[in-house]
C-alpha cells in the first residue's frame, strides 16, 4: 500500500509522461512567452467555486532538483458532502497546456482519493503540470506543480 491511498504499485516498467519532442515544443513556446511570464511558486493550489483541494504528496515540493523517473502522487480532498469525480481529471503540461491526461489514465491509478503514477519518465529540464478535477456539484479544483528534473 502506498501513502495510505490503498493502491499497489502498477506499471513497474514505467512510462513516458512526456517525450523529448513534446518537451522541446513546450520549451520553445514558453521561451516565446517568457517576456510576460511572472515567477511562480513551486506549487499553487486554488479551488474554483470552492471545489476539491488537490494536495501534492510527491514529488517533494521545494526539492532543488529531481531525477526521473518520477513518482507523482496527488490526494484529492472533497469539500462538504460533494464527492470528487475522478473521470473529470485533467493533467495539462506547460505553457501550451499539452493534454497528458490519457497518459496518466493509461499508466496510473486514478480514483476518488487521488492519483498515483509510478516511474513517470520525463526529460531533464523545468516542468509545469496543471492538474484539475471537479466534484459532484460541478466545482473545479486546480493545482499547478512546477519542478526541475536533472539528467
Amino acid at each position: 500500500m502506498l501513502m495510505g491511498l490503498g493502491w499497489s504499485a502498477a506499471h513497474a516498467g514505467g512510462f513516458d509522461l512526456l517525450t523529448a519532442e513534446q518537451w522541446a515544443q513546450a520549451q520553445a513556446a514558453e521561451t516565446r512567452g517568457a517576456a510576460t511570464a511572472l515567477q511562480r511558486p513551486a506549487a499553487r493550489t486554488r479551488s474554483l467555486s470552492a471545489g476539491p483541494q488537490i494536495r501534492v504528496l510527491s514529488p517533494q515540493l521545494g526539492a532543488a532538483s529531481l531525477r526521473a523517473p518520477l513518482r507523482i502522487e496527488l490526494q484529492f480532498q472533497p469539500v462538504g458532502e460533494a464527492r470528487v469525480r475522478p473521470e473529470t481529471l485533467k493533467v495539462l503540461y506547460g505553457f501550451l497546456g499539452l493534454d497528458l491526461t490519457a497518459k496518466i489514465r493509461a499508466n496510473a491509478q486514478v480514483g476518488e482519493k487521488g492519483v498515483l503514477a509510478e516511474q513517470a519518465r520525463i526529460p531533464a529540464g523545468s516542468h509545469t503540470l496543471r492538474i484539475q478535477v471537479s466534484d459532484t456539484l460541478g466545482r473545479v479544483g486546480e493545482t499547478e506543480l512546477r519542478f526541475s528534473v536533472e539528467d
